[in-house]
């Protein structure tokens, strides 16, 4: 099995050979279990992430979460978790077969004001989107969309946030560089394709004036951190 340290220079390899434009990365380190986590933030092509503390309204994120036992496992082999099994999650048992991790992109959509009053718009722009998805990947990897609605008192309902989620299951992929390097090379260039979509949609205007689609709530200050990859 790949370290995770070999698994993320796939990452970075197949970001760099699509020219992705990365805006921000933040790595982290659980240093009671030990897992580690590591998000890429990247922006449609021409774009920059000059909004000071808030997030780019337009935006898809890469993630993952490399679990304690992927690095016991990576490093010292199967013969090595029969002493631990007791102390790890469900994970650990089907590691004798062959371990599985999920990599998630994220997009964030912006929204107007307008569009976030009526909900049966923003129910037309989520299919709109599933239906440009799939002019440009496989019926698989389709993403679905997910909303936040608020509720707040005295006031009309209305859609705070719209995501679009897709994940990249990974299993054989974590033992082969270059199956690992053909599933990244994929997953880049779909972000890619629907990020320059979506950006068509709205107008550079448009995207600096939709920081956040609820008026409301003060963003605060970026917790990420940036670590020699970004």
């Amino acid at each position: 099995m790949l370290t995770y340290e070999q698994f993320v220079a796939v990452l970075l390899n197949s970001i760099e050979r699509r020219g992705l434009n990365v805006a921000y990365t933040q790595e982290l380190l659980d240093t009671h279990a030990l897992g580690r986590s590591l998000t890429i933030t990247c922006l449609p092509d021409g774009y920059e992430d000059d909004q000071g503390p808030q997030e780019p309204p337009l935006r898809a994120v890469i993630a993952f979460r490399w679990s304690p036992e992927f690095t016991i496992f990576s490093l010292r082999g199967g013969d090595s978790l029969g002493d631990i099994e007791r102390m790890v999650d469900e994970r650990l048992a089907q590691a004798r077969t062959g371990s599985s991790l999920d990599v998630d992109v994220t997009y964030t959509i912006p929204l107007q004001s307008d569009q976030c009053r009526d909900i049966e718009l923003v129910t037309q722009i989520a299919r709109s989107i599933q239906e440009l998805h799939a002019t440009v990947t496989s019926p698989e990897h389709l993403v679905r969309i997910e909303t936040v609605h608020l509720f707040a008192p005295g006031r009309a309902p209305r859609v705070q946030s719209m995501t679009a989620h897709q994940t990249w299951s990974l299993d054989e992929a974590l033992y082969d560089p270059e199956l690992l390097s053909d599933t990244f090379d994929e997953l880049c260039a779909d972000l890619q394709m629907l990020l320059e979509l979506l950006a068509l949609r709205y107008s550079p205007d448009e995207l600096r004036a939709t920081s956040t689609p609820n008026e409301e709530f003060v963003a605060g200050d970026r917790r990420y951190l940036k670590p020699p990859t970004a």
